[in-house]
Order: structure tokens, then C-alpha cells, then sequence
């Protein structure tokens, strides 16, 4: 058995990670695993890859996927005209280039059980809903609730219906979306990702060292990309943390991206005390170790952003959480605080307050340790493993039903 999972490049990422991780469910499954990296240069997690899985790198732009325009037909009338043109030199450009892959790429001549599109973006999707790999069954990850990427493009309305499985993480508002799309007729699946964090090794010389360093440090993993991630509000939250409610304590951020800037512009504005707590790391691959040490993780987003990986991994540390309620993946993971603390989006006064609760209320910050430890096994490989082989025996099973 063989199957393609197809990416829009393997830089250091969410969901990129979860991928690999889904490489070894598809490995312990006992298939052959070929990654199809449509952007070669993004390639700084491809030295993490399971050993056994295969890489091609095919280059396949966003920019050449005719549905990544289909936003035009909402302006004026100049560019529903416009569109029409760019979508037909586009789907024939691509067709070509599909031929030229299928010449030069043995991997797009060879047969898979599955193609995935995996990044769920234009160019994944359309490589794959346009068969640019040979498959018995194809597939596309959805990382968040469907109505999320209705709501960006109708573009993602055509390639899914080109697809037909999708899994998604959460299903909020999916039968409110397929009642007012009429012409979606998706086989819709829910699945968590998997997490494997707690196979990594622990340095506990590392993690002595960053409590002697930082204390009882709050720690936010993730990339610096607004308004996906929100680092200003953890900043601002913190700043009211330690000037109104004297906590001692300091602030880690660990991640990179384009607006790590705008976040440390912030922090240098902030009277030198707390300055001085706030911690800008950059990309660590030992997180774990961060995870270990810490007190608490913050996370905070404004636009939906799927099932965070991060929040996930933190439980199997049982890390107390603070995290904005945010669309669409923390009131999954966490439940109505049931498992950590909600609060408001962009409110730093109703973040900072809650984190106070955490370090003022030990017998609250127990009592989330031990729920989390239960809820982290709604997530464990074993529990994932089994739910992914139910769904691609069913995948199948409709597809030859259909044939």
C-alpha cells in the first residue's frame, strides 16, 4: 500500500509537523509514505523526517493555480472579465506542466492507494484534485472547521468538490455550511492530530537550567504571523501582570516569522522592568525541554487558526493553559475551561487576570494538571492510529462502491 502526502513545502510549521507525525501512523500502517514538497526551498524540516519515507521535490506555485483567483468574481466587472482569461491560460498551463511532471516525475507515473493534499492550500490542492499523481483514492486535510476556508475563497468550495474526502479537526458550523452549499457533496471525516512530543528525549540539565534562568516562566510557542498569532496581547497581558499584580515571573516566546519585529518594538517600549523579563528565542527544536521547565503556556490568536499543536503538546506536560477563544481550536482542546483557561480575544486585562488565577490558586492549577493528563489521550498516536485506519478503510470502501 502506498500513499502520497502532498505539501506546499516543509518549512518549520504546525502543520507541517503534524505531517511528519502522520507519517509514522501511515508507516506503523504499514505503507510506503512519498512526500511531495511543491516548494523545494521551504525545506528545513525535511532532516526530521521518518526514516523510510520518501521526498520529491516537484516545484508548484500558488501563484499558477487558476481557483486562487476565483476571488476576482467578487469585484467589478472588469476583473469577472479578467478572471475568465486568467483561469483558462492557467488550466492550460497546468495541464501542461502536469504532462511534463508525468514524463520527468516517475512518482507522478507510479500508482498510490491514496493522494493526500495535505497544507491545504491551492497549490496541494489542486496538484491533487487535478490527479497530477495517479491514486486510487484522494484526499485533502482540512486544518480547522470547513466553513473557515469556504468563508476565505470558493475556490476551496471547487477543489473540494473535485476531492470529495476531506478531514477536518472540528466541525463547528458544517452542517450550517453543506445546508447553504447545496452542490457540496463531500464525505466529511473528524480527526484530531496526533501528538508525539513525549517520545522526545528530556534534557534535564537543560530544563534545571531554564528554571534557574527564568523562574516560574510563562511560555508561548509559536510562529510570529498576525493575526494567526497574536504575541501583542501576551505582551500587554503581561506588562499588567507584573506592574498592577508584582508577579515574579518572565515571559518566552519561542518561534519566528514576519512579525516578530512588531512584537519586540512592543516589548521595548515597556518600562525596562519588564523589558528585562521578556524573552524573544527564536526557533528551538528541543521544545520539550521548554515545555518541562515551565509554568504555564500562553497562546493567543484573533482569526480561526485549526487544532493548535502547541496546546496539545503542552498537555502532555501537563502545562496549564491560558488561551484566547479564538476560532475554531481552542474551545475544542480545552472545552468551556473545562481543561484550561479561556479568555477573551484581544483583551489583555481578562488574559493577565487569568494567568494571575494560576499563580495565586495553587489548588486551580493542580486540578487543571491532572484533567489535562486525562484529555492529552484524545490525542496519543494509539488512539489517533486507529480512528486514521477506520477512515481510510471507509475512504476506500465508498470509492469501490462507487466504481
Amino acid at each position: 500500500m502506498k500513499v502520497a502526502l502532498v505539501l506546499d513545502g516543509l518549512q518549520v510549521g504546525g502543520i507541517e509537523r503534524v505531517c511528519l507525525d502522520y507519517c509514522k501512523l501511515f508507516l506503523d500502517l504499514g505503507y510506503e509514505v512519498t512526500i511531495f514538497n511543491l516548494r523545494p526551498k521551504l525545506n528545513q524540516l525535511e532532516k526530521e523526517i521518518p526514516e523510510g519515507v520518501k521526498i520529491v521535490h516537484m516545484p508548484f506555485s500558488i501563484w499558477v493555480t487558476p481557483e486562487r483567483y476565483t476571488k476576482l468574481i467578487k469585484r467589478n466587472y472588469i476583473f469577472r472579465i479578467a478572471y475568465i482569461f486568467i483561469y483558462l491560460l492557467l488550466l492550460i498551463l497546468d495541464f501542461l506542466y502536469k504532462v511534463y511532471c508525468k514524463i520527468v516525475y516517475k512518482e507522478c507515473r507510479s500508482q498510490f492507494d491514496f493522494a493526500v493534499s495535505f497544507s491545504s492550500h491551492f497549490n496541494d490542492l489542486t496538484f491533487v484534485a487535478n490527479h497530477f499523481v495517479k491514486s486510487k483514492n484522494y484526499m485533502s486535510w482540512c486544518h480547522g472547521a470547513i466553513y473557515s476556508y469556504l468563508l476565505m475563497s470558493d475556490g476551496f468550495i471547487n477543489l473540494y468538490n473535485k476531492i470529495k474526502n476531506i478531514v477536518v479537526l472540528v466541525d463547528d458550523a458544517q452542517e450550517e455550511v453543506l445546508s447553504y452549499n447545496k452542490n457540496l457533496k463531500l464525505n466529511i471525516y473528524k480527526l484530531y492530530n496526533p501528538s508525539f512530543v513525549k517520545s522526545r528525549p528530556i534534557d534535564d540539565e537543560k530544563v534545571n537550567h531554564l528554571k534557574e534562568k527564568y523562574g516560574k516562566y510563562l511560555l508561548m510557542v509559536s510562529r510570529f504571523q498576525y493575526p494567526h498569532k497574536d504575541q501583542l496581547t501576551v505582551i500587554k497581558a503581561f506588562n499588567i501582570l507584573i506592574k498592577k499584580n508584582k508577579i515574579n515571573s518572565n515571559l518566552l516566546f519561542i518561534g519566528d516569522g514576519p512579525d516578530r519585529k512588531k512584537a519586540e518594538d512592543l516589548a521595548d517600549s515597556l518600562d525596562p522592568d519588564v523589558r528585562k523579563r521578556i524573552h524573544f528565542l527564536g526557533t528551538k527544536l528541543d521544545v520539550q525541554n521548554y515545555y518541562t521547565a515551565a509554568f504555564a503556556l500562553v497562546h493567543a490568536s484573533v482569526a480561526g487558526e485549526g487544532l493548535p499543536t502547541i496546546m496539545i503538546e503542552a498537555m502532555n506536560y501537563n502545562l496549564p493553559e491560558v488561551v484566547t477563544d479564538s476560532k475554531t481550536g481552542p474551545r475544542e482542546i480545552l472545552g468551556d475551561s473545562q481543561y484550561g483557561l479561556l479568555c477573551k480575544v484581544k483583551d489583555p486585562k481578562d488574559m493577565s487576570e487569568k494567568i494571575y488565577r494560576l499563580y495565586t490558586n495553587p489548588d486551580l492549577y493542580k486540578h487543571f494538571q491532572i484533567l489535562e493528563n486525562e484529555r492529552a489521550k484524545d490525542f496519543s498516536p494509539n488512539h489517533i492510529e486507529k480512528k486514521l485506519k477506520s477512515i481510510l478503510q471507509d475512504v476506500s470502501g465508498k470509492n469501490y462502491a462507487n466504481n
